[in-house]
């Protein structure tokens, strides 16, 4: 039998895109709809394998509750369409954004959803869009909620993300020492990932491809969603927190470290110890069936029983697909349930202002009976000191 977490570069097959669409019609039939409709550019990436810059002209995925699928968007995108989308999908043009009276999208809109129809939109949606869509309207996320369990083919491309990250981390160590300058690493470590990455897949999109390897130093490192300065300067000690992430050919994943240069702060040794414990403990709580919430609740109490409940910034982890940030959340007030084949991050963190933030992550596979890490780096304090 294939190992299902084997890296897979190949574009989806129409079996798979079939699969994808079958899911959403299952939602559309227990909901009661004729149509649904999905202007969402990952969303319609997912089912067709069609990427785009959407600027000011809107394109519609429309899923009738048989038939073809019919994509309306602007005509000088129509060729580009052609050329990426695997299903059958009928193309139904609009001339611009704005347009003449009869030549716009509002029109093509009405002339391929009755009014009559009963049509689910999803949440994203515009008011503004929402308001032009022919029929009765449900606000539905059913792409959303198909994209959340993974096929076995979704499994094998978030896994060649998840190496792409590796190597982007192995790059990391290799640059780093004091005085190491954080535009070596926006520039090399991500020019080293996207060099693997359009080596190894064909017909690479870039479109949905995007690499990010940096490092946030010590005075950084408890400010996760601040971003360096390109002239910023590594310094001896630590702790330092790399980011790397992935989007390679359309799929996603992340790998981070804190780690230490030349030697460990005596005042580092024991957040870094407690975040490990947190860390641990999620893995070793995350399988099918579990809440999510639960698992985000238990990591918590670690932190919080350490003394660092003030220094919490956010929750356990979060999804991984098309995207580096979706459902399912491991947070409080989650209502998933982990299954079979969800991609999920493991990221506790600790974060100390004056001393620095302590936060590794992973993407990680919901298995059969427990989980299984698709990223590998070093976790141990030990092999996180890096020489001088």
């Amino acid at each position: 039998m294939a190992d299902m977490t084997a890296p897979v570069t190949a574009p989806p097959t129409q079996e798979e895109l079939l699969l994808r669409l079958s899911k959403v019609r299952e939602g559309m039939k227990k909901a009661g709809l004729d149509y649904y409709l999905t202007a969402h550019t990952d969303n319609v990436y997912y089912l067709t394998n069609f990427s785009y810059i959407p600027f000011e002209r809107p394109f519609f995925l429309i899923i009738a509750a048989d038939g073809a699928q019919v994509m309306i968007l602007p005509g000088l995108e129509l060729s580009h369409a052609q050329d990426r989308v695997i299903p059958d999908v009928v193309y139904k043009t609009y001339y611009e954004y704005p347009a003449p009276p009869g030549k716009g999208f509002e029109d093509a809109l009405k002339e391929v959803i009755p009014s009559n129809a009963k049509v689910g939109v999803e949440s994203s949606l515009s008011l503004a869009l929402k308001d032009v869509a022919p029929g009765d309207v449900m606000v539905i996320d059913l792409v959303d909620e198909a994209r959340v369990v993974k096929s076995d083919y979704e499994v094998g491309r978030i896994a060649y993300a998840a190496q792409v990250c590796d190597e982007g981390l192995k790059k990391i160590f290799e640059l780093s020492k004091p005085e190491a300058m954080e535009l070596t690493f926006f520039s090399e470590a991500g020019r080293h990932m996207m060099g693997k990455v359009v080596m190894e897949v064909p017909g690479l999109n870039l479109l949905v491809s995007k690499f990010l390897g940096a490092v946030w130093p010590k005075n950084l490192s408890a400010q996760p969603h601040s971003v360096p300065g390109l002239f910023d300067l590594l310094e001896e000690g630590g702790p330092q927190v790399t980011i790397i992430a992935a989007q390679a050919d359309g799929y996603s994943a992340e790998l981070e470290r804190t780690f230490f240069i030349g030697s460990v702060p005596e005042e580092a040794k024991t957040p870094f110890k407690v975040m490990e414990e947190a860390r641990a403990l999620a893995y070793d709580l995350v399988k099918p069936g579990v809440r999510a919430e639960d698992v985000d609740r238990a990591v918590l109490k670690v932190l919080q029983d350490a003394g660092y409940g003030d220094c919490i910034l956010h929750r356990t982890g979060h999804g991984f697909g098309i995207t580096g940030h979706e459902p399912p959340w491991i947070a409080l007030g989650s209502d998933a349930v982990l299954e079979k084949n969800m991609v999920i991050s493991i990221e506790p963190g600790i974060y100390i202002q004056g001393l620095g933030g302590f936060r590794h992550s992973d993407t990680v596979l919901v298995t059969d009976n427990g989980c299984q890490s698709l990223t590998n780096g070093p976790a141990g304090l030990e092999d996180l000191i890096l020489p001088v």
